[in-house]
């Protein structure tokens, strides 16, 4: 048995190896369609496949556009229940709280339920990715022999250094789902540009907007070669939805100049994030520094 072991929700992003490899205990997110329910473990595991959303994302209605909603508090329970047989000490590492309730939902679950157990619900601050990459350094200090404090001191030191910055073709999903005001969500479509946002301490904030295809390509490699240079731990994340291409590049640009040894994720995103982002969009996490003169 392990001194600590991790749990994290169906935003993660990560793929079913690192599962596997950490054993983490993953609480799965909740997808609406109309009256359609799916759960979402990761972008490997869901109920419904990233093509299937996809292809109902194109008949969407206000009648039935997807939302999200958090997990209920019994498979938050059984979540805490595996990890609680694989340690003593659980760390849950969850979507921020900005953003959803399971930050709250879990605390109440960890007191109601577990009194006597050694639980720790941990704010990630982010969204997607940006929540995996640090359920993921958490896991790494878990099964190295970390104890728990070390590991949550190091994730209060990374928190404020991880970046989760997005791609998104087109913003009214955004709009919609109440994460941006209305002038915004008119900005792709108005004026003919990709727009790029960076996620951090639960808010959205716009960074640059590139005219066309070739222009995104343009900045977001240039982006890609600073984060080798600025990046704090040993994995970059780059997830996509039809947006094969660009993020394509971004990935052949970040193996040619990885001099390092970070590893360099690329894979498909999950559901959870085109409900956001809309049918076409790139992801990239990471921890370190940022500069948004870096797009170019």
């Amino acid at each position: 048995m392990q001194k600590v072991a991790i749990v994290t929700d169906g935003v993660c992003d990560l793929s079913q190896t690192m599962v596997n490899e950490y054993d983490l205990s993953i609480v799965p997110y909740r997808l609406f369609f109309g009256e359609e329910t799916y759960r979402v473990w990761h972008n490997e595991k869901s109920t419904i496949s990233l093509e299937e959303f996809c292809a109902k994302l194109r008949t969407v209605t206000k009648k039935n556009f997807p939302r999200t909603s958090l997990p209920p508090p019994g498979e938050i329970a059984m979540a805490f229940e595996e990890a609680l047989k694989k340690a003593d000490s659980v760390i849950a590492i969850f979507l921020s709280a900005a953003m959803s309730g399971i930050i709250q939902t879990a605390i109440t679950v960890a007191r109601m339920k577990f009194p006597e157990k050694d639980i720790t619900v941990f704010d990630s601050k982010h969204t997607m990715v940006g929540t995996g990459i640090q359920a993921l350094e958490a896991a790494k200090m878990a099964k190295a022999g970390k104890n728990k404090e070390e590991i949550l001191e190091r994730l209060r030191s990374l928190n404020s250094q991880v970046r989760t910055i997005f791609v998104m073709n087109d913003l009214r999903y955004l709009y919609k789902s109440g994460r941006i005001g209305g002038a915004k969500r008119l900005m792709g479509a108005a004026f003919n540009v990709i727009p790029t946002v960076h996620f951090q301490e639960g808010t959205i904030n716009s960074l640059k907007a590139f005219r066309g295809e070739s222009g995104l390509e343009a900045g977001m490699t240039a982006l890609c070669t600073q984060i080798l240079d600025h990046c704090e731990t040993n994995d970059i994340f780059i997830t996509h939805i039809n947006h094969e291409k660009v993020a394509q590049k971004m990935f052949e640009v970040l193996k040619e100049k990885n001099k390092n040894g970070v590893n360099i994720h690329f894979s498909k995103a999950s559901p959870i994030m085109g409900v956001y982002t809309g049918p076409k969009a790139i992801c990239i996490s990471y921890i370190g520094d940022f500069d948004k003169k870096w797009l170019g």
